[in-house]
């Protein structure tokens, strides 16, 4: 089964996240991490299975109190086997987007929406792209 790894601290949104998800749970799973650290942790681990177990993509929250969205881009970008990750970026303000935008495994950059029905059909729409992808990162 595809994954596709959120990496957001906030439970409220991650709730959102899940029940958008929820959708498409027969094509996607959604794996969580709660801090950029922790997600290049669980990436690392999952680079040294065999085969590898990577996501399809990453859905990524700009703004953490650990580890942020920029840590983590950095860090995939000097990860060889895990820079070639898709990243969706998402952030409550705007001006996290543009530094973002200039990493190469970057697809993708939205402003999270104030409504919620607004943020769940981005996520829904991504869930179903993600459904879509490749198994393999290449």
């Amino acid at each position: 089964m595809k994954t596709v790894l959120l990496v957001e601290d906030c439970e409220e949104d991650i709730d959102l996240v899940r029940t958008a998800f929820d959708r498409y749970s027969n094509a996607v799973r959604l794996e969580v991490a709660r801090s950029g650290e922790a997600a290049l942790d669980l990436l690392r681990c999952r680079q040294v299975d065999d085969p590898p177990k990577l996501p399809v993509c990453i859905l990524l929250d700009m703004c953490m109190a650990q580890g942020d969205g920029m840590w983590l881009l950095r860090g995939l970008e000097d990860a060889p086997g895990l820079r070639d990750i898709p990243v969706m970026v998402v952030s409550e303000t705007g001006d996290m987007l543009r530094p973002a935008r200039s990493f190469g495994n970057v697809v993708g950059a939205a402003q999270k929406p104030a409504r919620q029905h607004e943020f769940r059909k981005l996520v829904e729409d991504l869930a179903r792209l993600a459904g879509a992808m490749p198994q393999t990162v290449g």
